[in-house]
């Protein structure tokens, strides 16, 4: 019986300094310049695997083992994640090539489960035993859930505006909840002081590097469920920007083992009343500004400054994006529709992503016989007083 390859992840590379750590301990920034901190595959022991070894398990993302931050023989902290559905969008009836990845289906009804139950597999293995982290509400509902089925404490710090439902979710999932006045900026102040006064491990968005290839498997799932091909356009809704750095991680991997053709163009889409990224982008910069007194019905989107800002902008570079804003009147009104056309019930930051898809063809971005895939990232069933 021939031996399964070897697990291809080795440690940790630091985005800034470009320092390597081996996989020693549980790292949140890196600890000489606190850039941000990045999981290195050997690709060349990825390459020993092949498509054909993908295609009779898709039970959740964990089929995708072999390209995520874990070590050989890894139990995962699974609620079966992942493995999600892609289907025809109907609410444009004029547009015939455009689909959604319907995240909505994940346990807790986000695609922020992928991160989750990658971190805490991740973190298990590190004999991590406590987490505090900040979150907008979707986060800290998904950390809830996995931290309790592997018998970790977890500490949830919000802002104070934060979504009731989820709120009530983390605490009755095992969490505890703190709300903090201000924004998540403030929220992700107050977790980081905790996680150093406790010694916490800090989950927090991009402060860990142990959530985003967890999302970056929605990427691997979409090229497999159209053929190891890659659609033109993905239409993704920007808050921290987890998704889109590892997405786009994951499509340049696929296309350097040779699994796919090409890679596809990111539309990153935000709120008028938050869009640091879109504006930084459009205007050519490589910082991101604060945005100022930020407003929209998206709360997970109304992140004022991303953590990883340059790194968002350099996968946005690199695929050759756009950057679009869509008003809330825009948001809400396409929840409406998508719920009623598509049977698709999402949240507005999810609704944002399919608020611009009308822009994109009036304006010409895009072409008719182009594929076009929305990341639908979160369920509205915790929002419905938002419809």
């Amino acid at each position: 019986m021939l031996k399964p390859p070897e697990q291809p992840y080795t440690g940790l590379q630091c985005t800034q300094c470009h320092r390597f750590f081996p996989q020693e301990g549980p790292l949140g920034r890196c600890p000489k310049c606190q850039g941000l901190l990045d999981t290195v595959l050997d690709e060349t022991v990825l390459s020993n695997y092949s498509k054909r070894q993908l295609e009779n398990d898709a039970r959740s993302m964990w089929n995708f083992h072999m390209f995520l931050p874990v070590r050989a023989g890894t139990i995962p902290v699974t609620a079966g994640e992942g493995n999600t559905p892609l289907r025809p969008v109907r609410s444009y009836p004029h547009l015939h090539n455009v689909w959604v990845k319907d995240e909505t289906r994940n346990p807790t009804g986000t695609f922020k489960d992928r991160g989750a139950s990658l971190a805490v597999t991740s973190l298990s293995q590190l004999r991590v035993g406590k987490l505090a982290l900040a979150s907008e509400g979707n986060a800290g509902c998904s950390f809830a859930l996995y931290s309790q089925m592997a018998g970790m404490s977890c500490h949830v710090y919000v802002p104070s505006d934060a979504n009731i439902a989820k709120v009530e979710l983390s605490k009755k999932l095992g969490a505890q909840v703190t709300k903090v006045k201000g924004t998540i900026s403030e929220a992700g102040r107050r977790a980081a002081k905790v996680a150093e006064r406790t010694g916490a491990y800090n989950a927090s968005t991009f402060v860990t590097p142990f959530r985003h290839d967890g999302k970056g498997t929605i990427a691997l799932e979409i090229c497999r469920q159209l053929g190891w091909e890659s659609p033109d356009y993905i239409v993704y809704p920007v808050g921290g920007g987890v998704g889109l750095v590892g997405m786009w991680k994951m499509f340049k991997i696929l296309q350097r083992l040779g699994w796919i053709r090409t890679r596809p163009q990111i539309v990153a889409v935000q709120p008028r009343g938050c869009a640091p990224i879109v504006d930084a982008y459009n205007n050519g910069r490589t910082e991101v500004e604060e945005w100022k007194s930020p407003k929209t019905i998206a709360n997970g989107l109304k992140i004022p400054k991303p953590l990883a800002g340059k790194w968002i902008l350099k996968s946005l570079r690199e695929s050759r994006g756009l950057g679009l804003k869509v008003s809330d009147a825009q948001i809400h009104k396409t929840m409406l529709e998508v719920a009623k056309r598509d049977g698709l019930l999402v949240e507005p930051s999810s609704a944002a992503a399919f608020a611009a898809i009308p822009q994109l063809y009036s304006t010409g971005a895009i072409d008719k016989k182009d594929s076009v895939i929305v990341i639908a990232t979160g369920s509205g069933v915790k929002s419905l007083e938002q419809f």
